[in-house]
């Protein structure tokens, strides 16, 4: 049992710990190059929540299942469940779509050559970091309630 919570810790903090990060290495970005540049890398940075945050998910699923925690209705696990699902909402109803039009719009504006960053690729730019904010603040949530726990 002791190898399942190594496996959910770590998974817990491989997977939300570049996603606090978001926010951050999305700063002001003014140029094109910065916003396409900073878009790219976050871009790639993603894996790690989507591989780590969902075996940490289902690794919590099965130290739930496995361990003598009580009903599902404790705060805690109906809290971080309740939690998660607001995070996927988010990410995968808003997030996800706003970034994949924010990238079209940077590639599509490099390839014309634009040096500064246009308007709505800056508004664009600027939700898709408050998303992120949103998601990581929600993955704060999570970790309070799993150590907050009984």
């Amino acid at each position: 049992m002791e190898w399942l919570v190594l496996v959910h810790v770590l998974s817990a903090v491989l997977g939300l710990g570049p996603a606090f990060a978001f926010p951050f290495v999305m700063r002001k970005a003014e140029t094109h190059q910065e916003m396409l540049r900073t878009v790219l890398l976050v871009n790639r940075l993603e894996m790690f929540p989507k591989i780590f945050g969902t075996l940490a998910v289902l690794s919590g699923l099965l130290l739930f299942w496995l361990g003598s925690y009580g009903s599902w209705l404790q705060v805690w696990i109906l809290g971080t469940l309740l939690v998660y699902v607001a995070i996927e909402v988010l990410v995968v109803g808003f997030l996800n779509p706003a970034a994949s039009k924010l990238q079209r719009v940077l590639v599509a504006q490099e390839s014309v050559g634009a040096r500064e960053g246009s308007a709505a690729a800056i508004q664009l730019y600027g939700r898709v970091r408050a998303l992120h904010l949103w998601a990581g603040i929600l993955g704060v949530a999570i970790f309070a309630l799993m150590v907050l726990k009984p």
